[in-house]
């Protein structure tokens, strides 16, 4: 069974991954993943997408999904998530 698929539930997953002291205080959906907001490194990036494929029942393929537009914000990241649910 795969989740509802909110901004919200998506930025609860990069904030899970970013872990403690990491999660600006103003985040929200156009908080940068990587530099200037969340600053995921290639570790906690990977544990964002591996958890986003997991509560959403997406797989990425890394070559078409993993660039910077995609990976940018939290948006992004929810918009390409519901475009591969919609494939």
């Amino acid at each position: 069974m795969t989740l509802p698929l909110t901004l919200e539930r998506v930025q609860a997953i990069v904030a899970r991954a970013a872990g403690p002291g990491r999660v600006p205080s103003d985040a929200g959906p156009e908080t940068p993943l990587v530099d200037g907001g969340f600053w995921l490194d290639s570790v906690h990036l990977l544990e964002a997408i591996i958890a986003c494929e997991s509560e959403f029942g997406v797989i990425f393929d890394p070559e078409v999904d993993f660039t910077g537009i995609h990976l940018r914000t939290v948006r992004t990241l929810h918009d390409l998530i519901r475009a591969k649910r919609s494939s």
